[in-house]
């Protein structure tokens, strides 16, 4: 086993550690914030801290089974600043081919990519194979693990994604992408289901299912601030329900919206939305 699998080994381990012990610290001053529209996520966002890490993991579903609702999806997780937005995440066709793992930060005013996959290399076999770029995991069925770290000291940008069958055990795959910033305040951090092919994308056809239908579950989703202090989004700072919805028809395009947090904020679902829910009104998930 290589020393790059043997590091994995051991920050997923200990990674299975915060969520437990932050379930039993939670604070009493939890704050939650009003419901926000995105173009194309749904999930939570987090304000009021400087964020310099997010963790999430989510089970990979099959992805044809939402053919008949768009024509792909994805996860990520994501740091926002002034001047930037940085994205780690999974992207998948219901049409079929599996996930295919991305790095990508954007210029927040523009829309325009800086850095695509930056560094990026990818692993299987324990370390016995590395190659350039990101890589497509075709296994549904396992739990993908996406973290976006930045240290403020350095402006070092690390991002990484690795399969995990449990809390212990990366199945020998990993994805990890580097950069170096200028001096950045991370004021926003978002996780989700994304629906188009950037944060600011709306174009993307969707078509209403008959019911609430899931589309993830995410778990140990974990913050740290630049202070140090690591909790889940139920914490000091705000968090918010992120809805998404495409603008395209007066306001009542909605596509996906999260349920509400479990797991002492560590643990939600996205849901597609009905036609039925369709409407000027916020949907929520029964």
């Amino acid at each position: 086993m290589s020393i790059r699998s043997l590091r994995w080994h051991a920050t997923l381990a200990l990674g299975a550690v915060p969520a437990a012990v932050l379930a039993l610290a939670l604070p009493a001053d939890a704050s939650t914030g009003t419901a926000q529209i995105s173009p194309q996520q749904a999930g939570y966002t987090a304000t009021g801290a400087q964020f310099k890490t997010i963790d999430a993991r989510v089970f990979l579903r099959q992805p044809a089974q939402y053919a008949g609702e768009v024509a792909g999806f994805g996860h990520s997780v994501q740091l926002w600043s002034s001047g930037l937005v940085v994205t780690v995440g999974l992207t998948a066709s219901t049409s079929g081919g599996g996930y295919t793992t991305f790095a990508t930060i954007y210029d927040r005013s523009t829309h325009q990519v800086v850095a695509s996959n930056p560094n990026a290399e990818h692993c299987a076999g324990y370390g016995d194979f590395c190659a350039p770029g990101p890589v497509t995991w075709d296994y549904p069925g396992v739990t993908a693990w996406m973290r976006i770290s930045y240290t403020p000291a350095d402006g070092h940008l690390f991002m990484s994604e690795v399969l995990s069958s449990d809390s212990t055990d990366s199945n020998g795959n990993d994805f990890t992408s580097s950069y170096d910033l200028t001096p950045q305040s991370f004021g926003q951090a978002r996780v989700g289901t994304d629906f188009g092919s950037s944060p600011w994308d709306a174009s993307y056809p969707h078509t209403p299912p008959a019911n609430y239908m899931k589309v993830a579950v995410y778990n140990h989703v974990d913050l740290t601030s630049y202070s140090g202090y690591t909790a889940t989004l139920r914490s000091w700072w705000v968090h918010h329900k992120l809805l998404a919805n495409t603008g395209q028809q007066s306001g009542s395009d909605w596509v996906a919206v999260p349920a509400d947090l479990f797991n002492s904020g560590a643990s939600f679902q996205t849901w597609l939305v009905p036609q039925s829910a369709q409407g000027t009104n916020q949907p929520v998930v029964p």
